[in-house]
């Protein structure tokens, strides 16, 4: 009879454990959104991320007029760690990766020009036509991120990227006569570093993201003073 009890209460002891091993195990799949990317190991912690978004150039000065749907932001995050700690709903991550912008004169009658080691912005010149007239710069990102899952589905992220602009350039694409003319100029006097506000809605396989660069793109009395915009799209 003392057996028999001994091993009732091994098996009410052994379902107890399981039942919660069991519930741990739900609690931890619950805090883990999975917002796309590719992993880049079996553990999940690292994972490589695409985003793609449209810049809006903000408070530029007047007679500096931007076409955002022409102005575009593309970024590679190479590498981004994340961590998790047990049965949290909180979620640190840091990265390093590239990212290119771009920002585009509105209309085709104004375009960009350097003069005397400044960027400015000139009406069209001759005879050209098809004017397109942008700025571009690329640079090595860091971005640090604390993210707070409230389902599987659904997380919000907020944070910071910090940004080496090791490149930069001004493009002038038009037609002259039959010919095709893309003319460049490198060295504008961008900013070398710029720190960007970053905030992500993230769903089932990708997230919605905002940047905010409260920082000019541009050197103070090297250019135009304006600041940067981006939404878009997460993988």
């Amino acid at each position: 009879m003392k057996k028999v009890l001994l091993l009732a209460f091994l098996a009410v002891g052994m379902t107890a454990y399981a039942q919660e091993v069991d519930e741990k195990t739900v609690e931890i799949k619950y805090v883990e959104v999975n917002d796309g990317g590719i992993k880049l190991d079996e553990d999940n912690n690292w994972k490589m991320h695409l985003y793609v978004g449209v810049d809006i150039p903000v408070s530029a000065p007047d007679g500096v007029d931007f076409a955002p749907f022409r102005s575009w932001e593309i970024g590679l995050t190479v590498a981004q760690y994340e961590y998790t700690p047990k049965n949290s709903k909180t979620t640190l991550s840091a990265g390093i990766g590239v990212d290119w912008r771009n920002y585009t004169l509105s209309g085709h009658d104004k375009m960009f020009a350097k003069v005397n080691d400044v960027v400015g912005v000139f009406d069209r010149k001759g005879d050209i036509s098809e004017l397109a007239s942008r700025i571009s710069t690329c640079s090595l990102s860091l971005p640090l991120m604390v993210k707070q899952s409230f389902s599987k589905d659904f997380a919000v992220s907020l944070g910071a990227q910090f940004n080496w602009n090791f490149y930069s350039r001004l493009n002038n694409y038009y037609e002259e006569g039959d010919h095709e003319i893309d003319d460049q100029t490198k060295k504008i006097g961008e900013r070398p570093i710029t720190i960007d506000v970053l905030g992500m809605l993230h769903f089932a396989d990708f997230a919605v993201y905002c940047k905010y660069s409260p920082m000019s793109v541009l050197k103070k009395d090297k250019g135009p003073d304006f600041k940067s915009l981006a939404v878009g799209i997460y993988f």
